[in-house]
């Protein structure tokens, strides 16, 4: 009744008003109003709402700031006794951002709708759900015919695999192309389309859209400009070459087109007569040429060098006709030149590296992706036995031995993800069937944007290499035996010497108990033993009963060292099998340890922490053995600068424990250590730290190639200058490599 209006703090923010007054009059509140949303009556209150009971409508307020908002009101009339209305109760809501969506949405719409170009719209199950004018209008068919068919319906039939193509784009981005679209009617007609999904908030792929352009116009008057361009079809065949005339009647050829680069003149350039351009050694072979393509029409392609303005001698392809008058006479030739000097440059290059390559020791094979021979030279003729012809095109697994072919294929595997394979020795089958050691070298050959297209391949036969090699390492198993004898007759001296000392003592006690026996006895001279005779009898019968035990015992126990150091000698040198069998590997580092002790005894003491659980390894014992030794007397030497002059003595520690699908041996020293910057050259064949004279750079090459190359295992060292090295061995348990 009084015209009043009370409202909250927060309707007040709805207004723009924060921290206003709560009280306005019915024409101040209506003045919030946006002018276009006011009462057009401007009726006071009590007659807006007479013939209401609720209130429900959107409109805009005008804020201080002059900014436009959106508010949706809810308002309850409270009327009096007689039936008139003397309040209103209402809530407010802001729907600002509601409305400017609608608002967006309604462009949107009439965007795609007005839109020049095809709109569709499929759910994720590839039925139509929406098709805008644009479509309807360029195929046809309305909206309802389409609605819930599939997008095929529009388009001519596709391959499968095209179908995949797309689905595959659109799933990482977008598909574009170009796509042959039928009408309703059935007529044909080309479109420029694109494809991609609509996702959600979440990024969760909710619809497909398809937007297509109508080119069919286009593409029929590129078809036209192509026919009216004949003059220029040479040109239009190659790409950056150069055009010129060469009019038939003056004699005078003019550049219409290209660079000083392309053909070495200025364009447009008069340059006289065609044939004074063309080396001497080649004029006569070009003027038949061009003779026969005026006289019968023959195509004209050609190859020749010319001499530039500056003196140049370059090579060039060109490629032309004639153009002819009403009668059919040649009055002008047409002609695209091309300077292809750098390719033959190329070519050049390419036949100079071919005569290599075919005159390469090594086989140099390239290979496609898929694994089958390209080029196959003939050193791997000579190394394989089979020829170029019967290899081309075919897979190198009728090389592999069955025993190399999982290995094989993971190198394949390998190459083909960009790796390169350095230096792998391995073995492979020649035609007649024999076993070769090959060294493989293997490298992706790539395009220049870096993308893989095959492999190139090349390999050493290295058969030869290899048998000198095992010669080699007996040699020095030899070598070091012979080093090793005389520790070893010393230590076995030291037990023969106690083994005869006490013999001699036996054989004199024994002696001794025999008459100590006889006289102790009244028959053997018919008297009496004299009491103290008897006494002194006595006290050396007590003695010998003593020490020959003791003799005894020292006799037996030399007798064992003896057997132990025999035993380990003879395990040691033994060659036994040469294939890979269950070794005992804490039995032979022991007997290793034992042969070698006169090596390590005066510097070092050795210990063990031998793994009693380790389960035999598959290993050439021999190899094995030799690795472990050569690996102990390098330990010993190193002490040995370290402990020299001092009285002290080093350590040598050895462990084994199974880690894993491997068995790990460490043999640790307290030597002088190996510097950093040398330590990738260790395993290096000839390589030593040892003064000249004293060292082959033999022992840990060996042991490389032992661990590694033959039994696909890996050699490694932990070493710190003053503190000593660490080599560690790591041996497949299941016969596979380390590198796998």
């Amino acid at each position: 009744d009084s015209g009043e209006v009370q409202c909250s703090e927060e309707m007040l923010r709805l207004y723009g008003l924060p921290g206003a007054s709560s009280t306005f009059t019915w024409e101040q509140w209506q003045n919030l109003v946006h002018p276009e949303d006011r009462d057009p009556q401007n009726r006071p209150a009590q007659q807006l709402f007479a013939g209401r009971d609720s209130f429900d409508q959107q409109f805009r307020v005008l804020w201080p700031d002059g900014s436009v908002h959106w508010l949706h009101s809810k308002a309850l009339v409270i009327r009096n006794e007689e039936g008139r209305p003397n309040r209103v109760i209402g809530v407010d809501f802001d729907i600002t951002e509601h409305k400017r969506t609608e608002e967006r949405l309604h462009v949107l719409s009439s965007a795609v709708e007005q839109s020049p170009v095809s709109v569709l719209i499929t759910g994720m199950d590839g039925k139509i759900q929406y098709v805008n004018a644009r479509l309807t209008e360029s195929t046809g068919y309305t909206l309802e015919e389409l609605k819930g068919k599939e997008p095929s319906i529009l388009t001519v039939p596709m391959p499968h695999e095209h179908h995949a193509e797309i689905g595959k784009a659109i799933q990482t981005g977008e598909w574009q192309g170009i796509i042959r679209s039928k009408r309703k009617n059935g007529e044909l007609f080309w479109e420029s389309a694109s494809i991609r999904l609509i996702r959600d908030a979440s990024g969760k792929p909710t619809h497909q859209l398809a937007v297509a352009t109508d080119i069919t116009e286009r593409l029929e008057m590129e078809a036209a400009l192509k026919l009216s361009e004949e003059r220029f079809r040479i040109a239009a065949e190659s790409s950056g070459d150069s055009i010129y005339e060469w009019d038939l009647r003056s004699d005078q050829v003019t550049v219409l087109g290209g660079t000083e680069a392309n053909f070495g003149w200025t364009a447009p350039w008069a340059g006289g007569s065609f044939m004074r351009l063309v080396h001497p050694s080649d004029r006569e072979r070009i003027r038949t040429a061009i003779w026969r393509n005026l006289s019968s029409g023959e195509p004209y392609k050609q190859e020749y060098r010319m001499t530039t303005p500056s003196g140049e001698l370059r090579y060039y392809a060109d490629q032309g006709s004639a153009l002819r008058d009403k009668e059919g006479r040649p009055y002008k030739w047409i002609g695209v030149c091309r300077d292809i000097t750098e390719e033959k440059k190329t070519e050049r290059v390419n036949a100079e590296l071919a005569a290599v390559v075919e005159c390469a020791d090594a086989g140099i094979i390239s290979k496609d992706l898929a694994g089958s021979v390209l080029t196959w030279n003939r050193g791997a003729e000579r190394i394989y036995g089979y020829t170029a012809e019967e290899m081309t095109g075919q897979e190198m697994s009728r090389l592999v031995p069955p025993e190399r072919s999982e290995e094989h294929a993971r190198l394949i595997e390998r190459v083909r993800r960009g790796e390169s394979i350095q230096h792998l020795e391995t073995t492979r089958l020649t035609k007649s069937g024999a076993l070769i050691h090959v060294l493989l070298t293997m490298s992706p050959i790539r395009d220049r944007s870096g993308a893989v297209l095959g492999m190139a391949h090349i390999a050493w036969d290295i058969t030869q290499i290899k048998h000198l090699e095992r010669q080699l390492a007996q040699t020095q198993k030899l070598e070091s035996i012979g080093h090793l004898a005389a520790g070893v007759a010393h230590e076995i001296n030291t037990p023969i010497q106690y083994i005869g000392d006490n013999g001699k003592f036996l054989e004199d006690a024994f002696r001794d108990l025999l008459r100590f026996v006889a006289s102790d006895t009244p028959e053997s001279n018919g008297s009496e033993v004299p009491p103290s005779q008897r006494e002194l009898n006595q006290g050396v019968l007590g003695y010998l009963r003593t020490e020959i035990p003791k003799a005894l015992e020292q006799l037996l126990e030399g007798v064992d060292q003896v057997a132990r150091i025999v035993r380990a000698m003879k395990e040691f040198s033994h060659p036994g099998p040469v294939e890979k069998m269950p070794v005992d590997i804490n039995r032979a580092i022991e007997s290793t340890v034992l042969i070698s002790k006169n090596e390590w005894k005066y510097v070092a003491d050795v210990t063990t922490d031998l793994d009693a659980n380790i389960q035999p390894v598959p290993c050439v014992a021999g190899e094995f053995n030799q690795v472990i030794l050569n690996l102990i007397v390098n330990a010993a030497h190193a002490i040995a600068d370290v402990v020299r002059g001092t009285g002290r003595k080093g350590s040598i520690h050895i462990g084994t424990r199974q880690a894993g699908r491997f068995a790990e041996i460490r043999v640790a020293d307290t030597g002088c250590g190996i510097p950093e910057a040398i330590q990738s050259k260790v395993f290096d064949p000839f390589f030593t730290t040892k003064p000249v004279g004293q060292g082959t750079g033999q022992g840990l090459a060996i042991a490389h190639s032992v661990i590694v190359q033959k039994h696909g295992g890996l050699i490694t060292l932990e070493s710190e200058v003053g503190r000593g090295t660490t080599f560690v061995i790591k041996l497949p348990l299941d016969g596979g490599t380390e590198q796998a």
